[in-house]
């Protein structure tokens, strides 16, 4: 998913081609109708995907479900522009998860700044470890796994929800671990995620958002508490990552 991000893009271009087996990848790109010349990157790099589409869209998760509904592979796996695969070796770590049955693979995170440089893993440098075996309460306290370092079996992938604008991706992996699939954490770190996003950007619409994602999960009383520690949680991560 892209939109005027030349640049990130071209991060996200490297990373699929560093892949020892990148053909082993249908890539789909989504682009919101750019007009910073990211149509061009897309077209110098037409080797590396597989169908493409530039057309204005209502928002992230719209262009998420775009993507979702062109894919005939059998897992999906969505990565934004200026995200990244952790390393040439992370297809590989995927695919042989994929081999054991897995429908839900997963793995750690190394948070990256705007300019590409790293930050920490996110089981390191914030207070959400990662589960052993996530569940459908996995994410009743937080998110733990993001979203970017979450490979699915396609067949088990809902629509992401529209009406909810930043947060719409913690509600689909909810749904997605209350029908119990068969879990996979692979040993090594999957993406490189860029921080700075549109939840960031707009932390209280995000908060509020993702207050009633949760409430509706998990019940607006047990919500409500947790929600007084990730609000610790989340000033402790302003105060402290980037050191």
């Amino acid at each position: 998913m892209v939109f005027n991000n030349r640049e990130g893009l071209e991060r996200t271009f490297r990373s699929i081609a560093a892949q020892t087996d990148h053909n082993a990848l249908e890539y789909i790109v989504v682009d919101g109708g750019s007009t910073d010349g990211t149509l061009d990157i897309i077209r110098s790099n037409e080797s590396l995907i597989n169908l493409w589409i530039s057309e204005p869209d209502r928002g992230l998760y719209h262009a998420m479900n775009k993507g979702l509904s062109m894919a005939s592979g059998d897992y999906v796996w969505f990565m934004n522009s200026g995200d990244a695969l952790y390393d040439a070796h992370t297809l590989e770590a995927v695919l042989r998860a994929a081999k054991t049955g897995a429908e839900f693979i997963y793995g750690d995170t190394m948070f990256i700044s705007p300019e590409g440089h790293d930050i920490g893993l996110m089981s390191k440098v914030t207070p959400k470890k990662l589960p052993l075996n996530p569940g459908p309460n996995t994410f009743a306290g937080g998110m733990n796994i993001c979203h970017q370092s979450v490979v699915v079996k396609r067949q088990l992938a809902p629509e992401y929800k529209e009406q909810y604008r930043m947060v719409a991706d913690i509600d689909w992996i909810i749904r997605i671990l209350k029908k119990k699939p068969k879990t996979a954490l692979c040993a090594q770190p999957l993406a490189r995620f860029e921080l700075g996003g549109i939840s960031q950007q707009r932390i209280r619409s995000s908060w509020k958002e993702r207050f009633h994602v949760l409430s509706r999960h998990y019940g607006l009383f047990p919500t409500l508490l947790r929600h007084i520690g990730l609000l610790f949680r989340s000033v402790w991560f302003q105060l402290f990552a980037g050191k």
